[in-house]
C-alpha cells in the first residue's frame, strides 16, 4: 500500500474512532508531543484522548472530500482535505464543514499524528 493510501485510511480510522468515543485509538495514533489547533484552542495529546473518551457531543457522521496527501520524505507527510460532519449538541444533529491538515511522522515502523488543525 502506498503512503498516500495509509495516511488517508488513518484519517478515516480517526474520524472513526471520533464518533465512536475510542480514545484508545487517539492514544495509539498521537505521538507524545502532538498538538491540535481548532476553533476552540489549542490541545495536546492527553486532553484529545480525554476529548474523545468523554465524547460529550458525539459525531454521527463524517465524509472526507477532496483530500490531498504531501509526502515530504520518506518519514513525514501531511494529508489536507474537506470533512463534512454530523453532531449531536443537546440531543439535535448539527451539520459542519471544517477544513483540516494533519502532520504525520514514520516512527518505528508507524505512522504518528504531530499535528492536527481544523478550521
Amino acid at each position: 500500500m502506498s503512503i498516500e493510501q495509509t495516511l488517508l485510511e488513518l484519517e478515516e480510522e480517526l474520524w472513526r474512532a471520533n464518533r465512536e468515543g475510542d480514545g484508545a485509538f487517539y492514544d495509539k495514533m498521537l505521538r507524545a508531543d502532538a498538538l491540535g489547533v481548532s476553533r476552540y484552542g489549542l490541545y495536546d495529546k492527553d486532553q484529545a484522548v480525554k476529548l474523545i473518551n468523554v465524547n460529550d457531543n458525539p459525531f454521527t457522521r463524517s465524509a472526507i472530500s477532496d483530500a490531498k496527501v504531501r509526502v515530504v520524505n520518506e518519514t513525514a507527510a501531511l494529508v489536507t482535505y474537506k470533512v463534512d460532519y454530523t453532531a449531536l449538541i443537546d440531543g439535535a444533529e448539527q451539520d459542519f464543514t471544517a477544513l483540516a491538515t494533519s502532520v504525520y511522522s514514520l516512527e518505528d515502523g508507524e505512522w504518528r499524528v504531530v499535528l492536527h488543525q481544523q478550521s
